[in-house]
């Protein structure tokens, strides 16, 4: 047995064993052979045969965003702006997808992930760098809670310490980007801290490691036998042993240090030590707790399963659609909100889609059936005398853009 987390880490690592006769043994163990999962939360989630690879694929398709900004006055679209200059060189040892892979897996794993704004220096407002930050090496204040009645400006000149032990930097709230995977609101004394969806899971997760375990010490178990000899019998010395396997001639066909029998004055049990893995049903509990996990993740079985069951290529595309704007697209625009919240520029508001990637592009030529089907429709009320107003009001268009850029009034020209 393994000993429980509350105990030292050097007891932990201890397996204990007691046989019949009432003997008992300790043997000391590695990370990798140990029950249970050791370690924060964040290395659980790139350490874990399943939850990895699904962190992954989460984080990787959110690191495909497409960025550009938006006039929120005129409508207008640009690629350049200074807020996108920084998404596309965050900091000196990460690209934009490294940098947006990076954020997405810390937010599922801490549940909170934290982004410096480091300011250039003498200029406080202007963003030298982006650097993703451990939640759980911030060291806040011992007085610091975010209560309704503190004043914005307090709270966000508020400094805490990152990495105590390590870098030792002293940063402004006002710096720091907060991305919750979860709701943050549930205490109002800590709005900054917020739970992660690995603490429902964890016995899951755990439950998964250590049937793969339990897996690995089957199979080194498997193949050895266990010969005993019966009361009252004793094996042949050397010489007699080697005259008996001379008269059988059990050599044959075989190396010269090797036998086909073994042969002794008295007789002798033997059973074989293996163990059918099938029979303990590990590989099967496996599935079903990575399928848990998936589902925890919000993957769709028809994108990512360990059933092994085969999908079809439409399934699997709807679903992956379906996945993007409902689950990733989500993320992507909280993303956006929360640096728009925070941007000085108010003029300008950064928005991203996934719109380019291979995979929508079927769903685009449904959208454009929409659109020319609501375009016919627009027609024909016209047609039928139904002011422009309301007819594009029933074809569910936004009136004032089409009324400005699309419905034109016409003019008679004058008989010369």
């Amino acid at each position: 047995m393994n000993a429980p987390t509350w105990t030292p880490q050097w007891i932990r690592n201890v397996f204990f064993e007691r046989n019949k006769a009432g003997d008992c043994f300790y043997s000391e163990l590695k990370d990798s052979d140990c029950f249970g999962l050791t370690g924060t939360k964040l290395y659980i989630a790139q350490n874990h045969p399943i939850l990895t690879p699904g962190l992954l694929f989460v984080s990787k398709l959110f690191s495909q965003a497409d960025f550009w900004v938006e006039n929120v006055n005129t409508g207008k679209i640009s690629r350049k702006h200074k807020a996108l200059d920084a998404l596309k060189n965050p900091n000196y040892y990460q690209t934009q997808m490294d940098f947006l892979e990076s954020l997405m897996f810390m937010q599922i794993a801490n549940g909170v992930a934290v982004v410096y704004k480091k300011p250039v220096v003498g200029m406080p407002d202007e963003i030298s760098s982006l650097f993703l930050l451990d939640y759980y090496k911030i060291t806040w204040p011992d007085d610091f809670k975010t209560t309704m009645s503190a004043n914005a400006q307090k709270v966000l000149g508020t400094k805490v310490i990152y990495d105590k032990g390590g870098e030792n930097i002293e940063i402004k709230i006002d710096d720091l980007y907060f991305f919750y995977d979860m709701p943050n609101g549930f205490n109002n004394h800590k709005i900054y801290n917020c739970h992660s969806r690995l603490d429902g899971m964890m016995q899951t997760l755990i439950n998964t490691c250590d049937s793969l375990v339990a897996k690995n010490i089957i199979l080194k178990t498997n193949g050895k036998e266990m010969i005993t000899g019966k009361e009252g019998g004793f094996p042949l010395d050397d010489d007699e042993k080697r005259d008996a396997q001379r008269l059988l001639n059990n050599r044959y066909g075989l190396a010269s240090n090797r036998s086909r029998s073994l042969i002794t004055k008295g007789e002798l049990n033997w059973k074989s030590l293996h163990i059918a893995v099938r029979d303990l049903g590990l590989d099967e509990s496996v599935k079903v707790d990575g399928n848990i996990i998936y589902t925890g993740l919000h993957i769709p079985k028809d994108i990512l399963s360990l059933e092994a069951k085969k999908t079809t290529y439409n399934n699997f595309k709807e679903s992956m659609v379906s996945y993007i704007q409902n689950e990733t697209q989500s993320s992507l625009d909280h993303f956006c909100e929360v640096v728009n919240t925070f941007s000085d520029d108010k003029n300008w508001v950064i928005k991203g889609s996934y719109d380019h990637l291979p995979v929508m592009q079927f769903i685009m030529l449904e959208r454009y059936e929409v659109v020319k089907k609501q375009g016919e429709a627009l027609k024909l009320l016209r047609d039928a005398g139904v002011p422009d107003e309301l007819a594009i009001k029933m074809c569910g268009l936004p009136v004032e853009t089409v009324l400005a850029k699309v419905v034109k009034p016409t003019s008679t020209p004058n008989p010369t």
